[in-house]
């Protein structure tokens, strides 16, 4: 009889412990947006040094998603930068890619986003490389909802 009765106790702390939520803890919903225009801005597109070009294609993708907890929407950007070597005579190049946020009609820039970039050449027999990146950044849901465009550029 005692063993039933801790074997009960004990199951009935268990079910009861799971079917009671955390409220210190807090969930945090994601809902995935659509995104908007962006376009990378031609005349920043290249940046040319001397003994190397570093372009930036126009093949790069976007996700968005509301974070409603933060009340932020986060861009996520999948992009590359392709150098081409004409002579090699450093082994670093560092550019920034730029990201500006600017309402629909182009008049407000609401943010500009700075990501330094050091792309390493290893391997002194290849002409064109391809580096690979992932930026985010977040942008106050309220602006979003306003109508933004996004525009990409080097520096």
């Amino acid at each position: 009889m005692k063993n039933k009765f801790i074997i009960l106790s004990i199951l009935s702390l268990f079910i009861t412990s799971c079917s009671i939520s955390n409220p210190l803890k807090k969930e945090s919903k994601i809902i995935a947006k659509d995104c908007p225009q962006s376009l990378i801005l031609y005349e920043a597109r290249t940046f040319d040094f001397d003994d190397a070009i570093v372009e930036l294609p126009t093949g790069y993708d976007l996700s968005c998603y509301l974070i409603e907890q933060e009340g932020v929407v986060e861009i996520s950007t999948n992009y590359s930068l392709n150098v081409h070597l004409k002579e090699k005579e450093k082994e670093i190049y560092q550019v920034d890619l730029i990201i500006f946020v600017t309402d629909k009609s182009e008049e407000i820039i609401f943010e500009e986003f700075r990501f330094p970039k050091e792309l390493n050449i290893q391997n002194e027999k290849q002409k064109n490389l391809v580096f690979n990146f992932t930026d985010r950044i977040k942008i106050d849901s309220d602006i979003y909802n306003s109508g933004i465009k996004l525009y990409y550029a080097l520096n």
